[in-house]
């Protein structure tokens, strides 16, 4: 058997679905296997964008995307999207081709150094030197890329090695690994510092959402009557009208009054990661204790001293813990600071944003349980993260750690491809959208359905706002755009234009019910110099 049909036979081993990524000439072995298995593979215009779609499929499935480049700057385009991955706690899985092993000592043709560049952005990370190891390596990068904390891996397959002769001597079971219990002595004892605690809050994370918890949570917070937060991640654990919703927080923080982790002693830390909210920002004094449950030790940080660090299947600890809280009942307090937000999402006093808050109002009203919608990065993703509200958990990705532009086009072809049966709607801002565009190709000729809304207002918005909150002038973060019109056509994509808030509604409602990708552009007037 030769070695690259050995090597997509451990990933079928693996239940691989999709393998998205760009040909090349030290991996057309393995494409020839490809070719030749279950396995669909989708030919991206860019690596960014397959390592992106393999991004938004660990994030949906729980299951490493897998993604494939070739060597050099097919590889270096990669890394982009395996570090968005691997600081987000996704499991992914990316394969590179490389040079024959006879050259990789000395200067040649694209030749780099792959296994340096993907090794502070990966669990797991190595080169295959002997065909016959190859169910281990693909084993071990699939069982690395799940396991708590979940993350990349990254395998190098040399063009002479995907070529040789092996023999075939079977492939190894998937395992599956449970994640142990917390100790019932130790849920007890951070009970009682809880119901000692005058103004506890809970702030969930995405953990919540990776270990599918959000059931568990919502029922904690509705027999406690501890009031919650989310993190921009972890939306949609309570409904919008739930007394105990306090909405999400990150970023920087809401003005005094309406900051509900700084009117709160005690914070217990559900799925949270420190990525997703620096504690310095919260706590910055250190004066507020921390309950923290999850599947992996807290991170060291001065900001973040856990009294308690319940360690295991987060499920399964919250209905431990909820067995010991007592009853809150009035918590006045957070109620004030709710009525607050509530009060602040449902007025607009800057008139930049009455549009875009009329945008998220329309989703958070229009969407439902069947829609995901993913928000690419920029002063768009703080308007989503602060005013859509998500109907259910799991359904908005919203990239906090590592954070990249450019992700939600390609995200969107992954998400249809995975979840054929949902209504799919990306966001982005005219600077992220066009770094990947080219992937709308991708999407017409894979023939998917999706509404993509992207914020026409010729700048790096999220950029001007910290050079103006900062008091400096804003400088370099002007541009011009195409015509989305004529861009859109140029795709085959339909096109839409809204420069009101009274059109939004209706032309959303158009664009939702049209076939192929539907490109709404959504024109704003910068704020004044």
């Amino acid at each position: 058997m030769k070695a690259s049909d050995l090597f997509i036979k451990a990933l079928e081993n693996e239940n691989v679905k999709f393998i998205f990524g760009l040909p090349g000439e030290e991996n057309i072995d393995l494409l020839d296997s490809i070719s030749r298995s279950n396995i669909r593979f989708i030919l991206t215009r860019h690596e960014q964008g397959a390592a992106f779609m393999a991004d938004a499929y660990g994030r949906i499935t729980g299951h490493p995307g897998v993604c494939l480049s070739t060597l050099g700057p097919g590889a270096t385009n990669l890394l982009t999207g395996v570090a968005n991955a691997h600081l987000d706690k996704v499991p992914l899985v990316a394969i590179t081709g490389q040079a024959s092993r006879e050259r990789l000592h000395k200067e040649s043709h694209q030749n780099v150094n792959t296994i340096a560049l993907f090794s502070g952005i990966t669990k797991y990370n190595l080169p295959v030197i002997v065909a016959d190891t190859i169910p281990e390596i693909v084993r071990k990068a699939f069982n690395m890329s799940m396991q708590e904390q979940p993350g990349a891996t990254h395998i190098q397959l040399s063009e002479d090695v995907a070529a040789l002769d092996t023999e075939f001597n079977g492939l190894l079971n998937p395992t599956t690994t449970e994640l142990s219990y917390v100790p019932l002595g130790i849920v007890k004892e951070a009970a009682k510092a809880i119901n000692g605690s005058s103004n506890p809050i809970i702030l969930a994370g995405n953990g919540v959402i990776r270990r599918k918890a959000w059931d568990a949570l919502a029922k904690f917070v509705n027999h406690t009557g501890i009031p919650m937060v989310t993190t921009f991640m972890a939306k949609g654990i309570l409904p919008f009208d739930h007394p105990k919703n306090l909405f999400a927080v990150g970023g920087k923080p809401y003005p005094k009054g309406m900051r509900p982790l700084h009117s709160s002693d005690l914070i217990i830390a559900i799925g949270f990661d420190l990525v997703e909210y620096d504690p310095v920002i919260w706590n910055e004094d250190k004066s507020r204790r921390i309950v923290n449950i999850n599947t992996y030790p807290s991170e060291t940080d001065s900001h973040f001293q856990c009294d308690f660090d319940l360690t295991g299947e987060i499920g399964r600890t919250i209905e431990d813990l909820s067995d010991h809280i007592k009853v809150r009942g009035a918590t006045a307090l957070h109620d004030a600071i709710r009525k607050r937000r509530l009060d602040e999402m449902q007025s607009t006093k800057i008139e930049f944003e009455i549009l875009p808050k009329e945008v998220m109002k329309v989703l958070t009203e229009q969407t439902n349980s069947n829609s995901v919608v993913i928000s690419d990065v920029g002063l768009h993703k703080v308007w989503v993260s602060r005013w859509y509200h998500p109907k259910s958990a799991g359904k908005t990705i919203i990239y906090n750690g590592f954070a990249s532009m450019g992700a939600s086009l390609p995200a969107c072809i992954a998400t249809k491809l995975t979840l054929p049966d949902h209504e799919i709607i990306g966001i982005g801002g005219d600077g992220g959208f066009l770094m990947n565009f080219q992937e709308m190709e991708t999407a017409y000729r894979l023939g998917l359905d999706f509404v993509y809304i992207v914020f026409n207002d010729r700048r790096y918005s999220l950029i001007e706002k910290k050079q103006r909150d900062m008091g400096f002038k804003p400088e370099y973060i002007s541009f011009t755009n195409p015509d989305f019109k004529m861009l859109a056509t140029s795709f085959k994509a339909n096109h839409f234009l809204v420069n009101g808030k009274e059109q939004f509604q209706d032309i959303f409602t158009e664009a939702r019910n049209k076939g192929g990708v539907n490109l709404i552009e959504v024109y704003l007037d910068p704020p004044p110099t």
